[in-house]
C-alpha cells in the first residue's frame, strides 16, 4: 500500500485541485454512471467538522468518503459519499476506504456509533464491517438505501 495515501482533511485546508478532484469524481459516479440526477454538491461539504478523506496514488484521487460530525446527517457521526474511481475498482479499494473511514471517523468522534445511509445492494458488504441495518428500505434518488449502523468502540 506504500503507493497509495490518504488525506483526512477539513473543507478549508482542500487545495482548489483536491477540490475539483473530488467533485468531478462524485458527479462522474453519483450523478452520471449511476445514472441519478441530484444536486451532489450541498452545504455538507464546508459544514464545521467535516472532514474529507481523500485516498490518492501519485497525487491523483482514486477514492473519497465524507465523514461528517454528529447532526448533519444523523444524530451520530456518519460516513457517506464513499466512492473508487471506475478505473481503480477491482484491487480491493473499496474494502480498504471503508476500513480507513471508519477508522478516522472513530479518532474524530471516538465512543460514538456511526450511522450511514447505504445503497440497499451494498447492505451485505458493510455488514461485513459490522454495520447493522437501522431502518427499513428506502428511495432515495430513485437508488434504493437502508440506514445502518456501527456500534462504538469502547
Amino acid at each position: 500500500m506504500s503507493q497509495f495515501k490518504y488525506l483526512c482533511i477539513p473543507f478549508n485546508e482542500l487545495t482548489n485541485s483536491q477540490l475539483y478532484q473530488i467533485l468531478a469524481l462524485r458527479s462522474e459516479v453519483f450523478v452520471v454512471e449511476q445514472a441519478c440526477i441530484y444536486q451532489d454538491i450541498d452545504e455538507k461539504d464546508r459544514q464545521a467538522g467535516v472532514h474529507h478523506l481523500l485516498l490518492l496514488k501519485k497525487d491523483k484521487l482514486i477514492g473519497y468518503a465524507r465523514l461528517l460530525p454528529p447532526k448533519i446527517s444523523y444524530p451520530d457521526p456518519s460516513i457517506g459519499r464513499i466512492v473508487i474511481a471506475p478505473g481503480a475498482r477491482g484491487e480491493g479499494l473499496g474494502k480498504l476506504l471503508i476500513k480507513a473511514s471508519i477508522n478516522h471517523t472513530q479518532k474524530l468522534w471516538p465512543a460514538l456509533p456511526i450511522t450511514i445511509g447505504a445503497q440497499s445492494h451494498l447492505s451485505l458488504l458493510y455488514q461485513s464491517f459490522g454495520f447493522k441495518e437501522i431502518s427499513p428500505h428506502y428511495d432515495e434518488d430513485g437508488i434504493m438505501h437502508v440506514d445502518m449502523q456501527l456500534a462504538p468502540v469502547n
